[in-house]
Order: C-alpha cells, then sequence, then structure tokens
C-alpha cells in the first residue's frame, strides 16, 4: 500500500483512491474536537504506577506545580483544545482542500456536550445543512468506557435530548439511552471500538464489544475507523464491522494541531443526507496519506502541544493553572519553551503529522 495516495474503503477492504473529488462529491468530517470538550490526564495515573517511573513520580508532580501526595488522582489535571469552534471549521476546511473538496461537511463532537456544535450552527445558519449537531457520548458497559458520536440531533429539541442522554449515562441505565438515541433519529457511531479502556486496565480481559453489539446494536448504525488509532487496530474493526454486518465511517479525531487524517465521503449534500445514506449500510471511509505518519509520533507531538501551553489550558480539580501558578515557576515552563521551539522546527520541516 503506498502511503503517497489516499485510500477508501469500500466493502471493508482498501482501495486506492488518488483523486477522491472526481469519484464523491462531499467530504465529511464527523468526530471533531473543540474548547468546549475536556481532556483529562488520567492516563498518567496508570504511567506513574510503572516500576521505572516511582523514582519520579514526586518529581512529575511538582512540574505540574502540585503538592507532592501518593493520593493525588491526575484525572483531576485537565485541558481544554484552544480551538473555537471556527477554528476547528477552518481547519477541517483547509484539510480537504488539497484533495479537491469544497468545504466540509462537519460534526463536532465535544465530550458529552453539544455547545460546540449549537454554537456553530448559531454562527452560521446558512450553513446549517453542512453542519451537524452532535456530542462525544460516553458510557459505561461491562466496566469499560465506549464513547458514541452523536450527530444529526433534532434542533428544535437538541437541548432536552443533550440532558437526558446524559443523565441515563451517568446513572447507568442504558436500555433507557439506547431507546432515547433511537426516539431522537440521529446518526449513531461506535467510536474507537477496540480501545482497551477497562477499569482494571488489564489488556488480557476482552473488550466487550461484541457483546454490547449484540445488545444494542439496534440501536447503533456503524463503527468507526479512527485517524487516531493505529492501522492493525482499525483493520481490527474492519473485520468487527463485516462481522455484525454494520458500516464503517472515517473519523479523524484530531483535538489538537491538524485536520483529521481521516474523513467519510459521500455523495449526500447534507450532513442529514450523509446519516440517512449510513443508516442505508452505506458509508466510505478516506484514509488520506497523513494518516500513515507513526502513530507514537502523533501522539508525541500533541503531548509536546499540552506542555507547550500547559499554563494557558490545564486545570487542576476546576481552577485554571493560570491562577493557580501566576506567582510561581515550575519545571514545565523551561519544558514547554523548549517544546514550542521544537514545534515551530517540525511545522517549518512540515513534520507534523
Amino acid at each position: 500500500m503506498s502511503r503517497a495516495n489516499c485510500w477508501a474503503i469500500e466493502d471493508y477492504a482498501y482501495r486506492s483512491c488518488s483523486q477522491p473529488a472526481r469519484k464523491f462529491g462531499f467530504a465529511v468530517s464527523p468526530h471533531n474536537h473543540s474548547c468546549h470538550s475536556i481532556e483529562n490526564l488520567a492516563s498518567l495515573n496508570q504511567v506513574v504506577k510503572l516500576w521505572f517511573m516511582r523514582p519520579f513520580r514526586h518529581v512529575l508532580q511538582r512540574a505540574f506545580g502540585l503538592a507532592p501526595g501518593s493520593d493525588l488522582d491526575y484525572a483531576e489535571v485537565y485541558y481544554r483544545p484552544p480551538l473555537t469552534v471556527e477554528d476547528v471549521l477552518r481547519t477541517e476546511s483547509a484539510g480537504v482542500a488539497p484533495l479537491g473538496f469544497d468545504g466540509v461537511h462537519l460534526g463536532i463532537t465535544d465530550h458529552d456536550e453539544v455547545a460546540g456544535s449549537v454554537e456553530l450552527l448559531r454562527k452560521h445558519p446558512a450553513n446549517a445543512p453542512r453542519n451537524a449537531l452532535g456530542e462525544e457520548l460516553s458510557f459505561r458497559f461491562r466496566d469499560y468506557l465506549f464513547h458514541m458520536g452523536v450527530t444529526d440531533l433534532p434542533e428544535s429539541s437538541v437541548a432536552e435530548t443533550h440532558a437526558s442522554l446524559q443523565a441515563a449515562a451517568r446513572t447507568e441505565r442504558l436500555d433507557d439511552l439506547f431507546e432515547i438515541l433511537r426516539a431522537s433519529g440521529c446518526l449513531v457511531v461506535l467510536n474507537h471500538p477496540l480501545v482497551p479502556w477497562g477499569k482494571d486496565n488489564d489488556p488480557r480481559r476482552k473488550i466487550p464489544v461484541e457483546e454490547l453489539l449484540r445488545r444494542y446494536g439496534w440501536a447503533i448504525h456503524a463503527l468507526e475507523y479512527n485517524g487516531m488509532r493505529s492501522r492493525e487496530e482499525n483493520d481490527r474493526v474492519l473485520e468487527l464491522a463485516k462481522q455484525v454486518n454494520k458500516p464503517v465511517i472515517g473519523g479523524g479525531d484530531s483535538h489538537l494541531l491538524l485536520a483529521s487524517s481521516v474523513l467519510s465521503v459521500t455523495h449526500a449534500r447534507s450532513f442529514r443526507d450523509f446519516a440517512a445514506e449510513v443508516k442505508e449500510g452505506r458509508a466510505v471511509p478516506l484514509v488520506t496519506p497523513a494518516y500513515f505518519a507513526p502513530l507514537r509520533w502523533k501522539i508525541f507531538l500533541r503531548v509536546l502541544y499540552f506542555i507547550a501551553h500547559y499554563r494557558q489550558i490545564g486545570h487542576f480539580r476546576g481552577q485554571p493553572v493560570r491562577d493557580l501558578l501566576a506567582d510561581r515557576a515550575v519545571l514545565l515552563d523551561p519544558i514547554g519553551v523548549a517544546s514550542r521551539g521544537f514545534l515551530s522546527l517540525t511545522s517549518a520541516c512540515h513534520l507534523i503529522r
């Protein structure tokens, strides 16, 4: 497979697609995050338990400007992507332009929040057919955390539907949750379905995604080929989708830095018509050359971006880090300066992916 070309995925197989705009009329970017999303650093709780990290546990806490303590929960450290909804629209539109597309059908799917998509709709009412209302909905099933891209929510009841979905998810009333989704008529996509987010983080445990699909597949329209997951994992998603007879859509999930590296392509002129195609079982992911950059490199760049802007975008227990550290210097300050320089050099050399 040449990494210089785009690849369309049709009937669960890769097909070279060097001129996607000639074959498909429109690009769709259905999985995006703006400044309305909250990203916590809970994964660091597992990192600091690694044997080689134990001597540096308190050093890491001081680097963040936090008082050393054995009970620190890094889930209380979070940030919001510094991208407004306008930034997301500009970035995604610019990202598809070299592929020959005029703009993009856009879904802003902030974590458990519809405010971003509502804001975009209000700012661009003329583009309402192309900009869907939605969110990325989090819920637990068999002690595993799953996420669903919920888009094309009806405007007239979006606030009420959002509140009902969040209440059902928080209390783990999953029968009610999926009934609400079906009643709303929205498009439901199981995002990155093979991420092992179990409570015990035991890699030997089987992710209960097949059980989830057996029980609630009647309300889930598609699985996602995710731009921030590995090729190996996404290939297993294709196998799973074929097994359960679900279409696969492409979603970028790009929180920082760049436009989505995986999209969907369609002949539908509006997001609603695209959603109708997916519900009928018709969906085509488009994998762009940027996707093939090493995943560890992508994650490394995004970690550097967080470090570079830690004071501006970080929060701890609800308080902005810039206020908590107003009169103090911490270890991340010089590392942040170095990170900004490295990112600038990387961008000038066209190595940001």
